[in-house]
């Protein structure tokens, strides 16, 4: 089927009852030309049912592109991460508990942090097409002017795409995913 295979592994050590358990989950990728099938491994066994699509936007947009379970009391989620620059061969996320097993991060901050990283490289795209823009328009004159006004332009709507892209999780993703459990302390100390 596919043109090419592409495996992702991730390994977490978790707390079961009393003990710890590592866990493993593999997805292996089968990349044809349109689509592409996925297969997923939790500890060496194949799990047979998944709702994992391909959706190369998510999850800024349409739903897809993201499956969740629960094992032993925590819950996993795996997802592509349409803000990755390694999309072709990475691109997936496991989070564990609604944390990045990479990098640790919750998951909204996770998005919030690469939604600013987006913003910041289009803002770089958006101040360089504007410099080439203005040195391109008054330091030549004539037919070079036009040819190589295309590269400015180019790298300014590039930027102003890249800040919208960008901007889209950073407020999709203001609120924490999963809501932070409070402790409230009482005292039976009365006086």
């Amino acid at each position: 089927m596919g043109c090419r295979k592409s495996t992702c592994t991730w390994a977490q050590n978790l707390k079961v009852g009393s003990e710890y358990r590592q866990y493993t989950v593999q997805l292996v990728r089968q990349i044809g030309c349109f689509c592409e099938e996925y297969r997923i491994y939790v500890n060496g066994q194949e799990m047979e049912e998944h709702g994992l699509k391909y959706n190369p936007c998510a999850p800024l947009c349409c739903p897809g592109g993201e499956f969740e379970w629960k094992q032993d009391g925590h819950s996993f989620m795996l997802m592509f991460n349409s803000l990755s620059w390694t999309n072709f061969s990475g691109g997936f996320r496991l989070f564990i508990d609604g944390i990045d097993v990479n990098t640790g991060r919750e998951f909204s901050a996770f998005w919030r942090c690469r939604g600013l990283q987006i913003v910041f490289v289009g803002l770089v795209f958006l101040l360089v097409g504007i410099a080439l823009a203005l040195t391109f328009h008054y330091a030549l004159s004539g037919r070079e002017k036009y040819v190589l006004n295309f590269f400015p332009y180019f790298a300014i709507s590039s930027g102003l795409f890249d800040i919208l892209w960008g901007l889209i999780p950073v407020i999709k993703y203001r609120k924490p995913h999963h809501p932070s459990v409070t402790v409230e302390y009482t005292s039976s100390n009365a006086v």
